[in-house]
């Protein structure tokens, strides 16, 4: 598999549902084959206990593209993954040559580049422990898993109040809820700040 590393290091939490022949073939034009053989041999959902969300971009294109301020569908931008706190991981194909792995993160509305390839992102990227200590947030991951419980799938925390109106990480008040509410909410208090 091409995505063994990350498979090793981030195991599935649960076998989550697995993306028909209709969808790879849907996108096999748009994303890289490593990403589809992931979701047909493992399927979407948590891996790595709960670090990392590996998610249908059908559920959640329209709200990356509101976030990237595409008043059209642009399928050369499509989102793969969340972490448990809403950070949008998102596929670009640049060129015919070019691609990367970019992230918004919806809190602070910071947007940027992680690395160049598909298989970079899971395998090489994704794997630092410095990248899941301190960007996927693994310590404070712990601490809310403990006292919340574990997320469902196309789940995330949500701050209360968001970071935005004044929230704190520190204090742990959060709630469970739907990732793809709560990302519109974030999105329309960020349009309005």
């Amino acid at each position: 598999m091409q995505l063994q590393s990350f498979i090793e290091k981030f195991p599935a939490d649960i076998s989550g549902q697995k993306a028909s022949p209709e969808m790879i073939e849907k996108y096999c034009l748009y994303l890289p084959e490593a990403l589809l053989e992931l979701w047909q041999e493992k399927g979407f959902g948590f891996y790595g206990n709960g670090l990392i969300q590996i998610i249908n971009p059908e559920l959640y294109q329209d709200n990356l593209w509101d976030w990237l301020l595409k008043s059209e569908p642009d399928m050369n931008r499509l989102p793969i993954a969340i972490s448990a706190f809403g950070v949008i991981f998102y596929y670009r194909k640049l060129s015919d040559e070019d691609e990367d792995i970019s992230f918004i993160d919806p809190q602070t509305s910071e947007v940027d580049v992680t690395v160049w390839s598909m298989e970079e992102f899971f395998n090489d990227w994704l794997g630092d422990d410095e990248i899941i200590e301190v960007f996927l947030e693994k310590s404070l991951l712990e601490q809310v898993q403990q006292k919340y419980g574990k997320l469902s799938e196309n789940q995330m925390y949500c701050f209360l109040p968001a970071l935005r109106l004044g929230g704190s990480k520190e204090d742990l008040n959060l709630d469970i809820g739907s990732a793809l509410v709560h990302l519109d909410f974030l999105y329309q208090l960020a349009v309005a700040d």
